[in-house]
């Protein structure tokens, strides 16, 4: 009997576990995002990395077509906050990463975050993982955009800080000229 009772426990157990597994996949969050590097932002209250690609870190520097350095990491961080601007943009969340992130589809009006970033040159698809926007970043390779335009590391398997510590949080604002 009271093994019976254990198995009906377990089993009350491993569904609330695969609720809150399938809670993440239909949670959203939405707001005017504060940009934390190409790749990652503060949407809610939340940070968000976008799902399925890797931009280069805020430090980090890149060869232009003409060899000269510069700083893409700045760069990527610098292009999204320019197109979000004053954008309200809603993010599906898939899953949560290793560094506090929750990985996240994200959309102003119908455009695709993630994919504008790859299409841009601005940050890689994921292959390795998730590789959704493969296709994306072939169009920037192909016209040469970006990074693609000279030569860097690849983000996607850059270290990163963990976003559970609201200390190691950086900012990139757009230029004003």
């Amino acid at each position: 009997m009271r093994r019976t009772g254990f198995l009906g426990l377990s089993v009350i157990v491993l569904a609330a576990f695969g609720a809150i597994g399938a809670g993440h996949a239909s949670e959203s969050v939405s707001g005017q995002p504060r940009i934390l590097s190409g790749d990652t932002l503060v949407v809610g209250g939340r940070v968000v990395g976008l799902y399925g690609v890797a931009a280069p870190g805020l430090k980090q520097t890149c060869l232009n077509a003409k060899g000269h350095g510069y700083a893409c990491g700045a760069h990527s961080a610098k292009a999204l906050a320019a197109h979000l601007k004053d954008a309200t943009v809603t993010c599906q969340i898939r899953e949560t990463d290793s560094y506090g992130r929750a990985l996240s589809v994200c959309h102003r009006d119908k455009e695709d975050l993630s994919a504008w970033m790859a299409e841009k040159g601005l940050a890689m698809a994921e292959r390795n993982r998730r590789a959704a926007y493969v296709g994306a970043e072939t169009v920037a390779w192909g016209k040469r955009l970006g990074l693609w335009a000279g030569s860097f590391e690849d983000p996607t398997e850059r270290p990163r800080t963990s976003y559970l510590k609201a200390s190691t949080v950086a900012d990139a604002q757009p230029e004003t000229h």
